[in-house]
């Protein structure tokens, strides 16, 4: 995967999409506008009518993994630039002495004029003019809020010379060693013990981020290797695979947080990702996105070209790679395309994943649904077989709840259709399983049609799982009880018409006692086909 993410980082290099050495996308909360001394609370905008604008806003700023108290240059916490806080006074001196450093480096008068308005405030002076821009701060410790400079209204951090020093600074805190680059086979500075980034993004990973490599344990120091020694990795390689890892995480078009986990997707010609309306709808038009494009892509002079997709998932300092996966853009929109397909029966709109999911769940909040929303993820856009306990799960609630829903159906259609080549059991059986389905829904409608039953509480729902699983048990008496009392009614004409039709294509004999999941499956797709079909006035009128 390394591999991969520095080939899309030498791309992203060359069309400027990559972040500048020393610098990530990082949540600010105040912009102080010199000379003027203009303070300003920054907000990331709602989502939605109803949201509320969220105090903070990613902002690219000088990035470095602190080391104890290691400081910023410039845009940095209440406690480094004011000395607020009970650890200020100490990261407050090692604030200004890397803002001197800089200044005598550069002589740039922006430097100058942090360095002025720094030295000549305090931190009462600092909070009375915070709660001036924004009220609610008198009630919030700002001490790590991160502040942002400005020099004539532009960001000081973002100037040629200043960027370019920073770099240069931040090259030089990195611990290197002279090797061979375990991804370019070219000599030259590896890291030693960490990597010079931390990934930020991943779900289960701490705010400050989680890394991406590391050999930080006991177990790694033998045969005289230690550290990042036991796969060297030059420090060029290892900033550009990561900022190129950040980039994806920062793209609606090449990354999808679902549960605990994130999934990370990129074409090897342009890094062209999913077109992120596809996680709401399945049917839309685009498949992919480019990062130059992001609403319409064309793939049709690059089908046969490599897609890559990784599940990636945050633990104590470290980051998951759950899951890694190489497929054509070809098969990316196949498997999307019968994936949507064998959702639409009947015309029925297909269902997000996320829906799909949540159909194998009581409480999706409170269960562990990861292992469910990768195999449909993988199900969607790598033709995967979704796993029995997805099925049996969904087969369970039905059974439980009593109820059928659109996004079950649904989701029973897209197991059978992913397991259409997994299926063992004689196709004479499996048939009868659906036909055997479309009995079971007109049984129970014509003793909900004769005796007003509730939907709940018929014989058939109230033998629901032994029927659908064990049929030969309980399916003589069901239909007995049906043929005696339900269709001798004057409303159960029509069902009596439509259960002989069934009964043509039904063969008792092939009924088996117990009945596999696959079989399940068909039972109630039957179940839900037949109550589509009877439902339908215009059909239900010509009949």
């Amino acid at each position: 995967m390394l591999r991969e993410l520095n080939q899309l980082g030498n791309a992203l290099e060359q069309d400027a999409k990559l972040t500048p050495i020393g610098f990530s996308e990082c949540v600010c909360h105040w912009q102080i506008n010199l000379p003027l001394e203009t303070f300003q609370s920054l907000e990331t905008p709602a989502k939605g009518d109803k949201g509320k604008p969220k105090f903070g806003k990613k902002i690219l700023v000088p990035d470095l993994r602190r080391n104890g108290d290691e400081t910023f240059l410039i845009d940095d916490g209440g406690e480094y630039v004011f000395g607020a806080g009970d650890r200020g006074a100490k990261r407050h001196q090692l604030y200004l002495q890397l803002l001197e450093r800089c200044l005598q480096e550069t002589n740039h008068e922006a430097v100058k004029a942090v360095y002025d308005f720094i030295t000549n405030t305090t931190v009462e002076k600092i909070t009375v003019k915070l709660v001036t821009a924004y009220l609610p701060a008198a009630n919030i410790d700002w001490c790590r809020d991160r502040f942002v400079f400005l020099f004539k209204g532009r960001q000081i951090t973002k100037i040629p010379i200043i960027q370019k020093w920073w770099s240069n600074y931040y090259a030089s805190k990195q611990d290197t060693v002279d090797g061979i680059c375990l991804l370019t086979g070219e000599k030259t500075p590896t890291m030693g013990r960490k990597m010079p980034m931390m990934v930020k993004g991943v779900p289960g990973s701490s705010t400050s981020g989680a890394a991406i490599s590391s050999f930080d344990k006991a177990a790694y120091q033998s045969h005289g290797w230690d550290g990042n020694i036991n796969a060297p990795i030059g420090f060029t390689t290892a900033i550009r695979f990561h900022k190129a890892l950040d980039f994806l995480l920062n793209s609606d078009a090449n990354r999808y947080k679902f549960g605990e986990q994130v999934f990370v997707y990129w074409g090897e010609e342009e890094g062209e990702g999913i077109n992120p309306e596809i996680w709401e709808s399945s049917a839309v038009e685009s498949i992919f996105a480019s990062p130059h494009s992001p609403k319409k892509f064309n793939l049709e002079d690059i089908k046969s070209s490599k897609f890559y997709l990784a599940v990636l998932k945050g633990n104590k300092g470290r980051i998951s790679v759950s899951s890694w996966s190489e497929v054509t853009t070809q098969k990316i929109k196949d498997s999307i395309g019968q994936f949507v397909k064998c959702q639409q029966v009947n015309d029925l709109s297909p269902s997000p994943i996320w829906m799909l999911c949540n159909t194998a769940f009581l409480n999706p909040s409170k269960e562990h649904t990861d292992k469910i929303g990768m195999a449909l993820i993988k199900a969607a856009f790598l033709g995967e077989s979704l796993p029995d306990e997805y099925a049996y799960r969904i087969i369970d609630r039905i059974c439980s709840e009593k109820s059928f829903t659109r996004p079950k159906f649904q989701g029973l259609a897209v197991y059978l259709a992913t397991n259409r080549d997994n299926m063992n059991t004689d196709q004479k059986v499996l048939d009868n399983a659906y036909t055997l389905g479309r009995i079971a829904f007109l049984m129970h409608q014509s003793q909900v049609n004769a005796q007003g039953m509730s939907e709940d509480n018929t014989n058939v729902m109230r033998s629901l799982k032994a029927l659908s699983s064990t049929p030969a048990q309980v399916f003589a008496r069901l239909c007995h009880g049906c043929t005696h009392y339900h269709l001798e009614s004057e409303k159960s004409k029509y069902i009596k018409k439509l259960l002989a039709e069934e009964f043509e294509n039904f063969d008792i004999s092939v009924l088996p006692e117990v009945l596999d999941l696959k079989s399940q499956a068909l039972f109630f797709q039957g179940w839900w086909q037949k109550r589509a079909e009877f439902f339908k006035p215009q059909e239900k009128s010509e009949s």
